[in-house]
């Protein structure tokens, strides 16, 4: 299996983010909203499998959160960074950090979600059954249906880790109140809503920026 990927900066913990559904993670993010994160620490990115640029296919049959975390726990170990991590992502990554979380609570010194959704598994089976969309369909053979009964089933809280959950003002329609719903992953929880569209990252990468900043600066640095 081969994975590409991209570190800039230098320090700990380190900061891993993942991009949106089937995006290769190594161009979702943009330099105005990296560069002053790597001021501070240590900013990984990568492709995820099917996600092209460089990473492999993945396998011939439907995934969930569970694979995908998997798989990140691999990356993790071949850059052989040292955990905690801060772990965070935007939109279906912010899903992924949230399932890395959850099965390695240990290893996370904070999670970031910036406009990641809390998906019904009801309404993501009458999705699926309206638009015939199954898990061939997707570049990373993704199962939506069994991943979000996956993840609405999360025993809350899954740690005591700070969780930063964005949300933007202009996404769909109830969006930063149905992301609340991820202020119970841990007791040291907040939201923050900054104006601008789904991809806030590209939108407003100063002021997204600025908020994992301000979170890094309240983590001890790892040794």
């Amino acid at each position: 299996m081969t994975v590409a990927y991209r570190c800039t900066g230098d320090g700990s913990p380190a900061v891993i983010l993942e991009a949106g559904s089937d995006s290769p993670g190594t161009g979702a993010w943009p330099a105005a909203f990296i560069a002053p994160i790597a001021e501070v620490t240590m900013v990984c990115t990568y492709n995820r499998l099917g996600t092209g640029g460089g990473s492999s296919e993945p396998p011939d049959r439907g995934r969930t959160w569970d694979d995908i975390a998997s798989v990140l726990d691999g990356v993790l170990g071949a850059l052989e960074l040292e955990p905690p991590y801060v772990i965070g992502g935007q939109s279906g990554g912010g899903n992924v950090a949230i399932a890395y979380a959850f099965a390695h609570p240990d290893r996370v010194a904070a999670l970031v979600s910036i406009e990641a959704y809390h998906d019904d598994p009801a309404e993501m089976a009458d999705w699926q059954a309206e638009e015939g969309f199954t898990w061939e369909g997707n570049p990373e053979h993704f199962d939506v249906v069994p991943a979000s009964t996956q993840q609405d089933a999360y025993p809350m809280p899954i740690g005591e880790f700070p969780v930063l959950i964005i949300s933007a003002t202009q996404a769909d329609p109830g969006g930063a109140e149905n992301q609340a719903y991820w202020l119970g992953l841990s007791p040291d929880s907040r939201q923050v809503v900054i104006e601008g569209p789904h991809d806030l990252q590209w939108a407003a990468p100063k002021e997204v920026a600025a908020e994992i900043v301000d979170l890094l600066a309240g983590l001890p640095v790892v040794e």
